[in-house]
């Protein structure tokens, strides 16, 4: 931190205009301060020359400290002894960060600091973040109503007609990173699979839910499970499959299809596998 003394100095006229004028177009010397230089001194009791320039303030800067150069006088591509730096000086007690000259051959160019790194979350916190906010939204906004009680009057008779069941082969669909919906995609790849449609068949279907290995194993086995859940509802409401027919079962991160090293096989992990017997 720079020590102000009482000392009798005088100053050149050059050297008080010019920090006058950079400090006029501060805003404007900030869009290059970029490609400005550090600087550190070399020297302990190194003299700092303010603006103004009295008899009775000397600042001075110990050895080692990093200061921030604003402008330069003399050769501004090559450090020179004979240079003088236009530096800023760390924040004072007032929170003021006076700024003065000093000598070329009293400082040496230094890299400017490093930024400190921003902390970022890892893949595996990102879904259970979001399942977490997700589950606190449905918990708040929840509704909790008193059963209704109302009279059913019985149905009519009506004659039974035979629906026609879906036929269609096994399948696997995949899934996006952290996500249990069926994607466009998915959904197509199932509708292709289907052949024919045969009244009175009555046919099973059984679903395997998976997901890659990034996560824990409890988090992995409930997304598996959430998929193959998904899987379900899907083919209940489009291919009018009754829910009794469909079994679902998970496996989380086990059990991969293909290597969890790589990004392709990751996604090749998170999947449903559809299995349809008679």
């Amino acid at each position: 931190m720079p020590h102000a003394h009482v000392s009798r100095r005088t100053s050149s006229l050059r050297r008080a205009l010019l920090p006058a004028i950079a400090l006029g177009l501060l805003p404007l010397g900030t869009a290059f301060a970029q490609s400005l230089p550090f600087v550190r001194v070399t020297h302990d009791g190194t003299e700092i020359r303010p603006l103004r320039q009295t008899n009775d303030v000397r600042m001075t800067a110990p050895k080692g400290i990093v200061l921030e150069v604003i402008y330069i006088e003399g050769d501004r591509y090559v450090h020179r002894d004979s240079n003088w730096y236009w530096v800023l000086l760390p924040q004072d007690p007032w929170a003021t960060r006076p700024a003065g000259w000093i000598h070329g051959d009293d400082i040496e160019l230094v890299p400017p600091p490093a930024p400190a790194p921003t902390p970022r979350a890892s893949l595996a916190e990102v879904p259970r973040a979001l399942e977490a906010r997700n589950e606190a939204r449905i918990a708040a906004i929840e509704p909790r109503l008193e059963p209704r009680r109302t009279t059913v009057p019985e149905p009519a008779s009506v004659e039974e007609v035979p629906v026609a069941q879906p036929v269609f082969s096994d399948v696997i669909l995949n899934f996006q990173f952290g996500r249990s919906e069926l994607t466009e995609e998915a959904k197509s790849k199932l509708a292709s699979a289907i052949t024919i449609q045969k009244p009175n068949a009555r046919i099973s279907v059984a679903l395997e839910g998976y997901a890659d290995w990034i996560g824990t194993e409890v988090y992995n086995e409930r997304l598996g499970l959430d998929r193959a859940e998904s899987v379900r509802r899907y083919l209940a409401e489009q291919f009018r499959i009754p829910a009794g027919q469909i079994s679902v079962v998970s496996y989380g991160e086990n059990n991969p299809a293909a290597s969890n090293a790589t990004r392709e096989g990751r996604a090749q992990n998170r999947r449903v596998v559809i299995k349809v017997g008679a």
